[in-house]
């Protein structure tokens, strides 16, 4: 049973917003784009799993994508299952080429690039998570883990000295083989389905999602972003106000509610409120009437006077 089911990232969704906002040849641009191939790539990595997941049997719960908070810090871990005997972590890896593991400096490679050692990640997320579920719940229960690569385009390469590095990195194909092992390994005490539950209910309830700024991450202000109404048809910012409706004068496709995706980016990458000025300025619309009704339709409410009204964007 899914308690808490994968969920398509908002990271992404809002790094697709921010490169459309930027101009082509802007600086930002590329640094932009490798983040989200990375995001897109371990989404799909994710994914895979699901295929794996499918085949599981006996009593279990599943939570994906969970973000907890350790008392100094959040964590978060791409898959739990919870198991009567024992919690298994499961963090994804959709990488490609030849990866090589370093466990005695704590690194992977590939290529000439470097990366975090998974086998060290996974090992930090066991022990926030048991800390948590003692904090929390005053629970006690086996935790172990499996770092997974889901892309077969990979070559998987260990300079250690630790044999067990082989019983936690894997292959995606052989997860159910593996699982399967590890459930027959822990025949410790066993929890019911409804003390499961529970855990699984409080795991997902304690959960808090969490979009980065990018505009700060990425070190971009205001005066970086394309102004206007994007063209739902060919994706130019040129949409011109008409009466009652949007045109673009480039494909001539029109639209009565374009400016919502506007206000809608404008949410993610500036603020969430807007005054009318500011709506003017993003929207490219000089006439504050249109704006103050574009605006009083589409948002939740707003705060202040009429001259300094902030509305609220979803």
């Amino acid at each position: 049973m899914i308690i808490k089911p994968r969920t398509f990232p908002p990271d992404i969704v809002h790094l697709e917003i921010l490169k459309h906002r930027l101009q082509l040849h802007h600086p930002a641009v590329a640094q932009v784009e490798e983040t989200l191939s990375a995001m897109k790539a371990g989404w799909i990595g994710e994914q895979s799993l699901d295929f794996h997941l499918d085949y599981l049997k006996g009593p279990h719960y599943i939570l994906h994508n969970l973000r907890l908070h350790d008392g100094h810090h959040y964590f978060q871990i791409d898959t739990i299952i919870l198991f009567p005997s024992f919690i298994l972590i499961l963090e994804a890896k959709n990488m490609t080429g030849q990866i090589s593991i370093r466990r005695e400096k704590k690194e992977m490679r590939r290529d000439m690039e470097g990366f975090q050692d998974p086998v060290e990640q996974a090992e930090r997320q066991k022990r926030l998570l048991d800390e948590w579920l003692w904090r929390q719940l005053r629970i006690r229960m086996p935790i172990d883990f499996l770092v997974v690569f889901t892309n077969r385009r990979c070559t998987l390469e260990f300079d250690s000295s630790d044999s067990r590095i082989y019983e936690k990195v894997i292959r995606a194909s052989s997860l159910v083989d593996v699982m399967k092992k590890k459930k027959d390994n822990y025949q410790g005490k066993a929890f019911k389905k409804e003390e499961l539950l529970r855990i699984g209910q409080a795991l997902a309830e304690s959960h808090q999602d969490h979009v980065p700024d990018y505009m700060k991450r990425f070190n971009l202000s205001y005066l970086d972003l394309l102004k206007g109404v994007r063209c739902p048809s060919c994706g130019k910012y040129a949409m011109r106000r008409t009466k009652m409706k949007w045109v673009c004068p480039g494909c001539s496709h029109h639209s009565s509610l374009a400016h919502e995706q506007a206000l809608r980016e404008y949410a993610v990458l500036v603020a969430k409120t807007i005054s009318n000025k500011e709506a003017r300025d993003f929207l490219k619309v000089g006439s504050r009437h249109v704006v103050y009704r574009l605006l009083s339709a589409y948002c939740k409410g707003r705060s202040g006077s009429t001259k300094k009204a902030r509305f609220l964007l979803e």
